[in-house]
Parts: C-alpha cells; sequence; structure tokens
C-alpha cells in the first residue's frame, strides 16, 4: 500500500479554461516556479472532463483549478479536487469600473450558481447594469441575441461570455482579476497540500482496516460510504459488487444510530451486527458497522460437550436421546451457565435432523421491530427499506435440521402467537408473500426462568406454553452435582491448555483447586467455571506450577472468596446438597450403602458418619 508524505514532490496543479482566462494563468505560471507544477490545458465542459480524467488515471494530478461555470462543471464530474475561482467585490468592482469606460450600459453575464455580490454597485450612480445568469452556453447565447439590440455596449462575464462576446464584435470584460488568478493558485496548492495529508489518512485508515479480521464498514449519516475493510468485500454479500449497504440492510438498520444484533441474516450466513455512531470531522456524524458472521450449520469448533459423572446428569443425557428421537419440541429449562446450548446439539444430534442444519436464535437479542423480518424472512418489496429480491429468514435456513430457541420467555406476546402457528402448522408465511413455505425441523426451547410461573403471571401464553413444554428437561445447577466439578475442571483445563499453548500440569492443578471449588455455590454454573478455570491456566505464564496456581487463588480468583456470605452460611448450603445427595444415592441403590459409598467415592464408615452429622447438625 502507498503511503503519500508530505514535501516529497511539489503539488501538480491543473488549469482548465479557455482563452482569456487561461492566459492571464499562463501568465503567473513563472511567480509559482520551485513551488508547485502548474499545467495549463484550453479545453471546457466535456473536453475538460476527459482530459481531467486521463490525468486522474495517470495519477499525474493534485488539484484541478478552474473558473466560472466549468469549474462546477468539474467539481460534479471528477473525483479528484477541484478549487473554482470565486469572484470577490473587488473583482466586480474593478471589472465596472473597466466597462463604464467603454459604455454607460452595461450586460452583466455570470453562472447561475456563482455567487455575485450586486450590492457593491451601489456606489454607482450614473451606469445602467443588467445582470443575467445562465445554466448553459446555449442560454449565454440567448441572453446576447435578446438584449445585443437593446442599446448595451460591453459584456462583463466569464472568459467563455469574452470568447462570444467577441464573435458579435461586442467589447468585453473579464471578470476575473489578475490578483484573484494568483489567489487562486496559492488556494490550490494549500488545497492540495490537504488533499495529500487526507490520502496519508486514508492510507493508515485503509491498512488498520484490512488488518483488522471484522469486516467493518464507515458510512456518512447520510449512508455515503466513507471507508471498508477488504474482509467487508470477501465476507459481506453482495458488497463487492455495490460498495454499498443498500439492498443489504434492511433501512430499519441503516437509519438506526445505535444497534447491536444477533442472528442476522445475510446471503446464506447468519451474522452479528454492531452499529456505533462517531464525530468524523467538524460535527458531522458518521457510522461505523461491523460484522461477525457464521455459518447456520456451524458446529462448536472447539469440540465442546457436555461433561459430567454425576447421575443426575447421566439421567440428563438420557433424557435428550430419547426426547431427541421425538417429533415434538422440547424444553431445557435452566439457570444461565448450565449448558442448554450443548444439550440443544445433543438433542439435534439424537434426531432424524441430526444431518440437517442447527439454527440458533436468542430471542432476546433480535430487535423487537425486527423479529418477523429475520424469523420468517420477506419478499421484494415487501416494506419500505426491504432488500430488493427479498430475503429467506432464519427459520427457512433451518429447514431439515434443527432450531434453537434460547431465552424464549423473552418473547413478546405478538411474537409468541406467530410462533405458536409455525409450531401448530408446520410452516411460515414470509412478509409480502402469498404462498406459505412448509417446514420439517426439530424445534428446541430454552429458558432461565420458570415458564409455569410466567404463564401465570401472564407474561408467556398458556397455549404456547402446553405447545412447547410436553418434553421438558431440566438442566440441574453446578451446586447440585459437586461430584461434576473435578471431571469439569480437568476437562476445561486440558482443553484451555491445548488452545493458549500452555505447559501446566493439569492433574495438579485439579487436585488443588477442586476442594475450594466444591465448597463454593457456582451463581453463574459452569460458565463461571470454565472462565476461572481458563484464567488460571494461562496464568501458568506468571506463575509457573500449579501449586504457585492454587496458593494465589485468592489474588486470580476473588470471587470464589468474596461470596463468602459467611462462611457459617456457605457450609450449611454445602451441608445440605450433601446430604441431599448422599439421600438421592442410597434410594438409587435401595438403601445398600456399602455400594452408596463405592458410588460416591467414600468408604462406608465416612459415609454412615457424614450421614449422621449432617441429621444431627
Amino acid at each position: 500500500m502507498g503511503f503519500v508524505t508530505n514535501g516529497q514532490n511539489q503539488p501538480r496543479i491543473c488549469v482548465l479554461g479557455n482563452s482569456k482566462f487561461t492566459q492571464l494563468i499562463q501568465s503567473l505560471v513563472p511567480e509559482f516556479k520551485g513551488i508547485a507544477q502548474i499545467t495549463v490545458i484550453d479545453r471546457v465542459f466535456s473536453d475538460a472532463v476527459r482530459a481531467a480524467r486521463e490525468l486522474i488515471e495517470r495519477e499525474q494530478v493534485d488539484v484541478f483549478v478552474s473558473a466560472g461555470a466549468n469549474a462546477f462543471y468539474l467539481k460534479d464530474a471528477l473525483s479528484a479536487p477541484v478549487v473554482g475561482l470565486r469572484v470577490s467585490s473587488a473583482d466586480l468592482l474593478h471589472a465596472v469600473l473597466t466597462a463604464r469606460n467603454i459604455s454607460r450600459r452595461i450586460l452583466l453575464l455570470t453562472y447561475e450558481r456563482q455567487e455575485t455580490n450586486l450590492d457593491v454597485l451601489e456606489v454607482f450612480d450614473n451606469i445602467e447594469v443588467l445582470h443575467c445568469t445562465y445554466t448553459t452556453a446555449e442560454e449565454i447565447k440567448e441572453v446576447f441575441h435578446r438584449h445585443r439590440s437593446e442599446g448595451y455596449g460591453v459584456v462583463i462575464g466569464s472568459s467563455y461570455t469574452c470568447d462570444l462576446a467577441d464573435q458579435w464584435n461586442m467589447p468585453s470584460v473579464l471578470i476575473y482579476s489578475r490578483n484573484s488568478c494568483r489567489n487562486l493558485l496559492r488556494k490550490a496548492i494549500r488545497r492540495a497540500d490537504q488533499h495529500a495529508d487526507q490520502r496519508q489518512q486514508y492510507s493508515l485508515l485503509q491498512f488498520a482496516l484490512d488488518g483488522n479480521p471484522c469486516p467493518t464498514v464507515f458510512t456518512t449519516q447520510a449512508g455515503a460510504m466513507v471507508a471498508w475493510s477488504r474482509t467487508a468485500l470477501a465476507q459481506i454479500p453482495g458488497f463487492g459488487d455495490r460498495h454499498s449497504l443498500d439492498g443489504i440492510l434492511d433501512k430499519r438498520l441503516r437509519d438506526a444510530s445505535h444497534l447491536d444484533a444477533e442472528q442476522l441474516v445475510l446471503g446464506k450466513c447468519l451474522c452479528t451486527l454492531s452499529k456505533e455512531t462517531f464525530d468524523l470531522a467538524d460535527g458531522m456524524l458518521a457510522y461505523a458497522y461491523r460484522f461477525h458472521f457464521s455459518q447456520p450449520s456451524e458446529s462448536p469448533s472447539d469440540g465442546r460437550r457436555l461433561v459430567f459423572r454425576s447421575r443426575c446428569m447421566a439421567d440428563v443425557q438420557e433424557l435428550l436421546v430419547v426426547y431427541g428421537a421425538t417429533a415434538g419440541v422440547v424444553l431445557l429449562h435452566g439457570e444461565t451457565g448450565t449448558g442448554k446450548e450443548l444439550a440443544a446439539r445433543a438433542i439435534h444430534a439424537a434426531s432424524e435432523h441430526a444431518s440437517g442444519p442447527f439454527v440458533t436464535v436468542n430471542c432476546s437479542a433480535i430487535p423487537t421491530d425486527l423479529f418477523e423480518s429475520e424469523l420468517f424472512g420477506y419478499k421484494d418489496g415487501a416494506f419500505t427499506g426491504a432488500k430488493s429480491g427479498g430475503r429467506s429468514g432464519l427459520l427457512e435456513a433451518a429447514n431439515g435440521g434443527s432450531f434453537f430457541l434460547d431465552e424464549i420467555n423473552s418473547l413478546s406476546l405478538a411474537h409468541q402467537a406467530k410462533l405458536l402457528r409455525v409450531l401448530q402448522e408446520k410452516e411460515l408465511m414470509p412478509i409480502g408473500a402469498r404462498k406459505a413455505v412448509a417446514l420439517d425441523i426439530k424445534f428446541i426451547a430454552a429458558c432461565n426462568v420458570d415458564l409455569a410461573n410466567e404463564t401465570r403471571a401472564g407474561r408467556f401464553r398458556e397455549d404456547l406454553y402446553y405447545r412447547v413444554s410436553t418434553f421438558t428437561i431440566r438442566m440441574p445447577p453446578l451446586r447440585e452435582r459437586p461430584e461434576d466439578i473435578a471431571t469439569l475442571t480437568a476437562y476445561i483445563a486440558r482443553r484451555a491448555a491445548e488452545q493458549y499453548s500452555a505447559s501446566i500440569d493439569v492433574d495438579a492443578l485439579v487436585a488443588g483447586v477442586t476442594p475450594i471449588f466444591r465448597s463454593y455455590h457456582w451463581p453463574g454454573n459452569v460458565r463461571q467455571l470454565e472462565n476461572i478455570v481458563e484464567r488460571l491456566v494461562v496464568s501458568d505464564r506468571l506463575y509457573h506450577g500449579s501449586k504457585a496456581i492454587v496458593d494465589s487463588l485468592p489474588r486470580l480468583a476473588p470471587e470464589i472468596y468474596a461470596d463468602s456470605e459467611d462462611e457459617s452460611t456457605a457450609q450449611g448450603r454445602l451441608k445440605t446438597v450433601e446430604l441431599e445427595e448422599i439421600i438421592r444415592v442410597l434410594k438409587m441403590f435401595d438403601g445398600n450403602r456399602s455400594r452408596s459409598a463405592d458410588y460416591l467415592g467414600i468408604s462406608p464408615t465416612t459415609l454412615w458418619r457424614r450421614l449422621k452429622h449432617n441429621r444431627t447438625n
């Protein structure tokens, strides 16, 4: 990538115009020798544009200079900077003073978009000035035909206007002065330096963007493209062809000033989109779009799975297989971090749809006004701002596979009604469509609250509750299965050691932390355990050994110690959980203490002692 460095080369200025204007500029070029490279080309309008584009393609110019209508024409047609000559009050006064020596009746012609301060002419009381504007060369000719026979003796205007006056033998005065043209060239040089700085900043921005693996797009508040990364060109469907987000994102997404949306469908990919507003320059607002893509059918790339040795999780695993083989909806209920998504994937693997895609949608993460379009999709022209050609929804992307609705309790009542119809009819109706799409999907739902209570409170539809709760599986929290902690810790530590290339003694670490971990109540469940274990594994680079890590546990994982309510409360909870587990295992083995003790990994004497101690306390 090329970087522009100020001061390496002289600014390259190209002046485009004709006749009197270019002659005046040419006479000033020697004054700027050694300061700038100035090229003068005698061309106007379409001929000037063609000449300019050739220079741009050959990268032989920094800034263009022109005057009058030609300057505005070039600004509209070129991507490169164009500096136009502004008619100052001093220029106008000087031109009128010169013209009145020729005739007291003056025809003043200026381009319609060119500012002209006529108030300065009030100092003259013995002349008549008729001011006419034009937008095209043909209009200039019409003005001449209309007014030259009315006794006007002189014309003031641009170089092109003066040339036409010369053709009709009418005296003319150029509205531009030598001093204004000199200032114009100085302004162009400053603009060339600014443009070089801007190109350098753009090069730096582009270099930074291209080093970012996250597809990123910057736009103005009006939607005009400012910059984008190479990954945006490669990954955002259709962006490389149009270099615009129109037709890629719904108008509602483009109009939002701030956005954090998950499970958007772009092309055949699932996408998480974040959008932020920032100040581009001088109070001008701009947007930063960041995309994170994943395929609808992707599976966990790190091989994560349910890991356990407890009987309660073995029961869960059996239910996942049995309920997964049914055609009905499976509802997973459990606290945050208990592994509901991994359980959903196990259901998918046990279903007859295992070879199809597994699509996950977090119901709380999709903006309310986008829920229908994201889940059901829409047809071309279904609503204002809809993507041209329409778009398939997440449900259609899951056809032939499984669809996991996480946090289903966060759906609004209106959306619950629409979901109920999908579950009942096994079909969906895209927005704006006349024909329904048949669905063959294994539906899995999850919630971290008691749906029965939500139904009684009127926050969850009763008919939907009975539709999704036929096959319900409770995911037990980690505090109810302390015998899984050592196994989970070992599994997570080995996976983290491989991920972070850590040479840690996993067995020593597990042996050291397990007694401490078992006394903690884990409000964040397995996810919290995973976070802490990964932290400990990475810390081996600082502490160099499992024993040092265990000794430093209060510093590395203070949350385990900060929540000690008081120690007696924590111990009481642990004893309760321990007693419940012992009683459950005794029932499982019909009161046989030897078999129960063997299962729990303790001696029959220890089992008897703990039973006696817990019951007396």
